[in-house]
């Protein structure tokens, strides 16, 4: 079967809305002029609502004529199988080759595809776990644009679209129009492992937020687990579910703070006998044992893992021993600050901070932190660097906590 276009007989109708599609023949095609254009041009598609498709009738000889279907609103037509495909208008197009292991599914020559992110918004009460590279990289610019509320989120994203090296996932509500995002590890959470269940949390509706997190299969309620956020609704949400559930909660304030311009931070000066290096995964027992958090297999796994995966900074002596040091988790936070008690006012971490904050530059991503609210050493040092601290707190929320305390 062949299908050729009529079109307005004014300038041409632009196919679609606009992104760049070849222009339809600018003049009518009538059914006798039909018959010689479909022996000579190739099959072309259109689903634009004002275009007419003409199809050779089967077993007849004749032509037939038909209506497309109307597109969606922003739409453009229906994918292969009757699914609808979300517009190019919106900024998505055709599926781009899928990254290894994201399960992504394409269509064939540049059709859209059917992986599970093109479907339709959610239905309440639903949660589409995004893969598709090109939504992920929509969902990064529309956090971009709530910023600083949804500063760890963002991190995440940021991480997943160059390479994903943690290994995360996002979940949302509902798709493009999303009114939650969860960002966390993939895969199935251990039960009594709190550092690896860990997962920020970002909301435009705090309803839809609510309605995500008591989505069966959502999050295990039975399981140890964090979430985090700066809004205040991260936690009251969780207090409201857990009561309901009988499970148990802690909550842990920090205050946020974050450079608006690393670029305009002083060079730090260091000693002759101190150099700049990093950290590997043989330096994960050293920085648990300095880690309030620290103390146990998990959270040297978890510290492990971050070496591994992320970027470390650190200050070494003429021996090659870490004297000061900063981590950088899968939210794109700087994490695990400390400088040995022996080497301490020697303005080690503050030349270390500036380093962080010039390399987050550098590769970028945000320079931001969360730092203790009895901190008061480490909110002067960055204040006085420049670093603004966010209204309002962030808190983590741990969800079983008798259970996370009980884990090797």
């Amino acid at each position: 079967m062949r299908e050729v276009r009529g079109g307005s007989s004014g300038p041409g109708h632009r196919h679609g809305d606009g992104t760049g599609v070849p222009r339809c023949p600018p003049s009518p095609v009538t059914g006798r002029e039909a018959g010689r254009l479909l022996r000579r041009a190739p099959s072309r598609r259109c689903s634009c609502p004002g275009h007419v498709r003409i199809r050779m009738a089967p077993h007849r000889g004749r032509l037939r004529r038909r209506r497309s279907v109307p597109a969606a609103p922003g739409g453009h037509g229906r994918a292969r199988g009757g699914r609808r495909h979300v517009s190019r208008a919106r900024g998505d197009g055709p599926c781009p080759p899928p990254a290894p292991g994201t399960g992504h599914s394409p269509g064939r020559d540049g059709r859209p595809g059917t992986c599970r992110c093109h479907r339709l918004p959610a239905a309440p009460g639903a949660m589409l776990i995004l893969r598709c590279p090109a939504r992920l990289q929509r969902l990064e610019d529309a956090l971009r644009r709530s910023l600083p509320r949804a500063l760890p989120v963002y991190g995440a994203v940021l991480n997943i679209n160059r390479g994903n090296p943690g290994d995360f996932e996002v979940a949302v509500d509902a798709w493009p129009d999303f009114g939650a995002v969860l960002a966390r590890r993939s895969g199935e959470a251990p039960v009594d492992d709190c550092y690896w269940n860990l997962q920020a949390a970002f909301y435009r509706d705090v309803g839809a937020y609510r309605a995500l997190l008591e989505t069966p299969g959502c999050l295990r309620w039975d399981a140890a687990f964090h979430i985090f956020g700066l809004q205040d609704g991260v936690a009251t949400v969780s207090q409201d579910i857990a009561a309901a559930k009988g499970v148990e909660l802690e909550v842990s304030e920090y205050y946020t703070y974050l450079h608006p311009d690393p670029s305009t931070l002083p060079e730090p000066q260091l000693d002759p006998d101190v150099r700049v290096g990093t950290l590997s995964p043989a330096h994960a027992e050293l920085l648990d044992a300095t880690w309030a958090y620290g103390g146990n297999a998990r959270s040297r796994r978890y510290l492990g893992e971050l070496l591994e995966r992320f970027p470390s900074l650190c200050l070494l002596d003429r021996a090659g021993e870490p004297l000061c040091w900063t981590l950088t988790d899968g939210f794109a936070a700087g994490a695990h600050g400390f400088t040995l008690p022996s080497q301490r006012r020697r303005g080690l971490m503050r030349a270390l901070t500036v380093l962080a904050a010039r390399r987050a530059l550098a590769r970028g991503f945000p320079a931001y932190g969360h730092t203790a609210t009895g901190n008061g050493a480490m909110q002067r040092l960055q204040e006085a660097l420049g670093h603004r601290r966010l209204p309002g707190l962030c808190r983590f929320v741990l969800h079983n906590p008798a259970l996370a305390r009980a884990a090797p």
